[in-house]
């Protein structure tokens, strides 16, 4: 049986958005892969790097957040996997505790980075009393406040609620409501082209010189190729270094991305292929 990994355990964001990313693929319906939880995403993508997995399901970017930046960081070291999908899921977080009580009362908010960040103003508004703890994950946050009679909270999913246990306190606290996670899956081939629209990712280390990013970014405008999205990460390998994640409409062996890409490579560019698959439509993301 075919495996596929997502960031667990149980009740985490991930896994609520894996099982509804498996139900509107069809390609997965007939013969569906073993969900397999890790708790890490540096785990999770080195596991289908290493082909212990065949796919790995990982949270990318949030529309209130921004960048993941471990999910950027580990596939900028990967080698072997490429994006084949990506899956954007609504996120409602929900203030979870084990028993009703006064916000007042709440000593401890636990839950994972990115959650915390959605939530800021919430948290400042109504807890500014609590302690904010960090979790690997939402679910682990929720299993973490099942298991004591503290007056603690967790900032997770409904689904943790009924997995756990737990008094849905409060729903919608995330401070934009119309709050959305996009997620990829990686596997270990590069995904056909569609028929519809396509997107390629693409990772590229510029020069640290005047105008090296100007020069890149040109390649694609001169050949009328629109950028759907660009963000830059430490290189980690030397101060002052950084690498560019860029988004762009099209698949790779299109020719005008075909021609950008020669083009840096001349300009010895370095530049790896993510990936290049579908595009998610707006009307398919429903709230």
């Amino acid at each position: 049986m075919k495996k596929m990994g997502y960031l667990g355990p149980k009740g985490s964001y991930s896994e609520e958005a894996i099982h509804l990313f498996l139900a509107t693929h069809l390609e997965f319906n007939e013969t569906p892969p073993a969900l397999i939880p890790f708790y890490t995403i540096r785990q999770l993508l080195l596991a289908c790097n290493d082909l212990e997995i065949d796919w790995a399901f990982v949270p990318l970017e949030n529309s209130a957040e921004g960048q993941v930046g471990v999910t950027m960081d580990t596939l900028g070291q990967t080698e072997h996997i490429f994006i084949t999908h990506e899956f954007v899921h609504p996120i409602d977080q929900c203030l979870l505790t084990h028993e009703p009580m006064p916000l007042e009362q709440i000593e401890r908010v636990y839950s994972h980075e990115q959650a915390i960040g959605q939530c800021r103003d919430f948290l400042k508004k109504y807890l500014p009393q609590a302690e904010q703890i960090v979790c690997l994950s939402t679910a682990e946050a929720a299993h973490k406040i099942s298991s004591v009679r503290e007056n603690w909270a967790a900032i997770g999913p409904r689904r943790a609620a009924h997995l756990y246990n737990l008094h849905l306190q409060k729903e919608r606290v995330q401070d934009v409501i119309l709050n959305a996670t996009r997620f990829v899956l990686l596997g270990h081939q590069l995904a056909d082209m569609s028929n519809g629209e396509d997107k390629t990712s693409l990772l590229v280390i510029a020069e640290n010189t005047s105008g090296s990013l100007y020069r890149i970014l040109g390649e694609f405008s001169k050949r009328h190729i629109n950028l759907s999205r660009i963000e830059s990460r430490p290189s980690k390998r030397k101060l002052g270094e950084y690498v560019f994640f860029i988004d762009v409409d099209g698949y790779v062996f299109a020719p005008p991305i075909q021609d950008v890409l020669w083009a840096l490579k001349e300009s010895q560019i370095s530049v790896k292929l993510l990936g290049s698959y579908p595009k998610t439509q707006p009307d398919e993301v429903i709230f």
